[in-house]
């Protein structure tokens, strides 16, 4: 049966956003890979979860009194993030920033955590781990004996580096018909609402 499950995402500028979807593209192009180009190019701040019965409302009054109270900061790629379900580009606060990156992402969870469902079937792989930003470059439908291939062709991607000021946000929900199975394969989203944050004075 078609259901919801809830996420809160970074959204890069455009010129990476742009680079990562050249990237997701040409991985399903040139071998098939379509996972990863199923989401929008993002850095998860609140991966997937399952909602309590009730309207969204509540969730977006708290989650609007997070926004308006942060302010944007600078963060930056160190590195690939390679793992049994893919391929991405881990992300962290700039050292002058410090721990501002983990501090948002933990006022973003405790602003969802009393609509987070009992049953989420995400709550273990999201809030059980600890929290790594990253951008996904590959992910689920990328065999992992296939890795040693891909690396090297990533060589001439235009993978980002260096950092970028972290301002825009989207609330998303995404609906599968399969959340029990390959959800990826047929993963469809809508943006619910944006967040555009001020500088900091």
């Amino acid at each position: 049966m078609t259901s919801s499950r809830y996420a809160i995402y970074l959204i890069p500028p455009y010129a990476i956003s742009r680079d990562v979807a050249e990237i997701h593209a040409l991985l399903e192009k040139q071998f098939g890979f379509r996972g990863a180009g199923r989401f929008q190019v993002h850095a998860t701040i609140k991966g997937f979860f399952k909602k309590t019965p009730g309207p969204q409302a509540p969730i977006i009054e708290r989650l609007d009194a997070v926004f308006v109270a942060q302010r944007s900061f600078n963060v930056q790629f160190i590195g690939y993030r390679i793992d049994d379900v893919g391929i991405g580009l881990n992300l962290a606060a700039l050292e002058a920033e410090g721990d501002e990156l983990l501090a948002f992402r933990e006022r973003v969870v405790d602003a969802v955590r009393p609509n987070i469902a009992p049953d989420c079937d995400f709550a273990a792989s999201d809030l059980g781990p600890p929290f790594e930003a990253h951008i996904t470059l590959a992910f689920r439908d990328i065999p992992t004996d296939l890795y040693d291939q891909v690396l090297p062709w990533l060589a001439d991607a235009p993978v980002p580096t260096g950092s970028f000021t972290a301002t825009t946000y989207h609330f998303l929900e995404f609906t599968s018909d399969q959340w029990d199975g390959a959800w990826w394969e047929d993963l469809r989203w809508r943006r619910l609402k944006s967040w555009q944050l001020e500088p900091k004075s």
